[in-house]
């Protein structure tokens, strides 16, 4: 898992992460995962070529049943609707997008 964040990103994670990661023909394509800052759990996904949508949507399930802890997570380039299906609720926005929050 760490090889796959490391081939995925560059370099390594600045935290700690629990994370799924989506290979297409051997190479990481998607991660999405989850730090610990301060109790909460913190989400992020990145992806670097198309992934279908129904793909996403089983991941990202998957990814939050592992979830047992107040979560956040902030939404950039229209994500925040897909983020309201999956039951998250939009707090705030802040420079960076729209910040939404989940309870399990």
């Amino acid at each position: 898992m760490a090889a796959d964040l490391l081939a995925f990103y560059g370099k390594p994670p600045p935290h700690s992460v629990r994370a799924r990661v989506l290979e297409q023909d051997g190479e990481v394509v998607g991660v999405a995962g989850y730090y610990i800052l301060n109790g909460m759990a913190v989400v992020f996904s990145d992806s670097n070529r198309p992934i279908p949508k129904m793909t996403i949507w089983r991941e990202a399930l998957a990814m939050m049943a592992t979830i047992k802890i107040p979560a956040v997570c902030v939404a950039n380039e229209g994500s925040g609707p897909f983020l309201e299906r999956l039951g998250w609720v939009h707090v705030t926005d802040d420079e960076t997008g729209g910040v939404y929050s989940w309870h399990s």
